[in-house]
């Protein structure tokens, strides 16, 4: 078929097949009750809870969600709650999202090199770690900033300087640190493509907006109770100037925790994402360093190891600036060094063979380490829709719309659409438990007394109301005795 001659329309076939891929693969973790309360739970309750006129509530804390993280992109979703769709729909929308993103990709590696080069740029990006470690674990806005990021490239690419800013400053809407990202777009646009006038702009634009939100509008919605930043980085500080003031004055803290292995492996992840290709741009590096180094400097176990999804954003950036390696003057000085050795060697071919380096890499990675099938790390138990999970769905509808229910995380997402969904063990004002002894129990959940809350469900006023596979629905049918020994989340009150 000629179709299948041309790059450009093998792209957009890769593309969509992927799309088709990605989302099944999300809808089957979900479907089998695999997804989690934190995020998928928590992104459809608040964008639910957003739907119906209370902007950013969710009620896994004691905040508004505007003081967790700063997302306002998620009103873009807002229309699929109107409509009735489910959180199906944000896994939908997230699998187009990352998908689409090869299209731009291509058409700038077209541009700086060649079509075919762009087919494998756009093939190894669709088969990377980071695309399917955020496919794996449930929706996040930042499945929209490759598809930006890769515009912003097409941009430089091709000369158009205004579409640029256009393509770029939407990402500070996907999370209060995309800055960060734009900021490092900003530094490529400097240093490779000398556009200084609009890379200065923007980079005013990102770190005015940054401080804004970090130092400014997330304190205002937090208050003083909780404090998310203790959680990641508490070693270091409470707020965001200790926490620089922190990294200044105690070097050895952020030695030492750059020094793990975890961290060290997530460095080398990273720069297997573009088959260590960004090493032959060092001048651009330094717009990849503070993406791969604040995650890692978070003491979270998946954040600190950029596990989860948190691979998209480095292996982004290291994919982009690989694009403008192989595009660049090394692969002549590349060539004409080989020549000299053996004849044959062209810079085109060069080209090619770095492209083919990066498809093998992406091939690679993606059977050792991917969560997706096929691959020797997938878990085939979580896309596999069984008996459990059909007993599980069985007693989800068991439960009335709009109850307050307390449940263990994987059945969060199955019931996130009310105004209060927590996930077990707070419990608060639930009038439904839905718990799983097979099910996975998340350990910080285990931390918060989760098997003491489970034995006191009696004598905090729930009957069992039915039992099934392990599965137990519980109601509330009478007061609260006093329990003493469980957290007060569990108690029945407000803490």
């Amino acid at each position: 078929m000629r179709i299948l001659r041309s790059p450009a329309a093998a792209a957009g076939l890769l593309a969509a097949a992927f799309a088709v891929y990605y989302a099944t693969c999300s809808l089957l973790i979900h479907e089998s009750f695999h997804s989690n309360g934190w995020d998928l739970g928590i992104f459809d309750q608040v964008v639910w809870n957003t739907a119906h006129g209370r902007f950013f509530e969710y009620s896994f804390r004691d905040i508004s969600y505007a003081g967790d993280h700063w997302q306002p992109a998620l009103l873009l979703l807002v229309p699929a709650k109107w409509a009735g769709f489910g959180p199906q729909a944000l896994l939908a929308v997230q699998a187009t999202a990352l998908a689409a993103a090869a299209i731009p990709l291509f058409l700038a590696v077209r541009r700086l090199a060649e079509p075919r080069i762009g087919l494998a740029f756009a093939l190894a990006y669709l088969l990377s770690l980071g695309v399917a470690c955020a496919v794996s674990f449930d929706f996040h806005t930042e499945a929209f900033a490759p598809g930006l990021a890769f515009t912003g490239l097409w941009c430089l690419a091709t000369g158009r300087r205004a579409l640029f800013a256009a393509a770029v400053l939407p990402i500070l809407a996907l999370k209060e640190d995309a800055a960060i990202l734009v900021l490092a777009l900003c530094w490529i646009a400097w240093l490779r493509f000398s556009w200084r006038r609009e890379a200065a702009a923007l980079a005013g634009i990102s770190a005015a907006y940054g401080a804004i939100v970090t130092l400014v509008l997330m304190p205002h919605f937090r208050g003083a109770d909780l404090n998310p930043l203790r959680e990641r980085y508490g070693y270091l500080g409470d707020s965001v100037p200790e926490i620089a003031w922190t990294m200044v004055s105690r070097p050895n803290l952020v030695v030492d925790q750059l020094a793990r292995w975890q961290a060290v492996e997530g460095v080398l992840l990273v720069l297997l994402a573009g088959a260590l290709l960004p090493l032959a741009a060092p001048k651009l590096l330094p717009a990849l360093a503070p993406l791969v180094a604040l995650p890692l400097l978070s003491q979270e176990a998946g954040q600190g190891a950029l596990n989860l999804h948190y691979l998209l954003i480095p292996s982004t950036v290291s994919l982009t600036i690989a694009a403008i390696a192989v595009g660049g003057d090394h692969v002549e000085t590349l060539a004409r060094r080989a020549s000299m050795v053996r004849g044959g060697f062209t810079a085109p071919r060069l080209r090619r063979i770095e492209a083919g380096a990066l498809v093998a890499t992406a091939l690679i990675a993606f059977a050792v380490k991917s969560p997706l099938p096929p691959s020797f790390a997938a878990e085939p138990g979580r896309f596999e829709i069984d008996g459990h999970a059909s007993n599980a769905r069985s007693l989800v509808r068991m439960i009335p719309a709009g109850a307050v229910v307390s449940a263990q995380s994987p059945f969060v997402p199955h019931l996130s659409e009310r105004e209060k969904i927590y996930q077990f063990p707070r419990l608060l004002d639930a009038e439904y438990v839905l718990l799983d002894r097979l099910g996975p129990i998340p350990a910080e959940d285990l931390a918060a007394g989760y098997y003491r809350c489970w034995a006191a469900l009696p004598r905090l006023g729930f009957d069992l109301v039915r039992a099934r596979d392990g599965i137990s629905l519980w109601r509330r049918t009478r007061p609260s005795e006093a329990v003493p020994d469980v957290p007060v989340s569990c108690s029945g009150q407000h803490p």
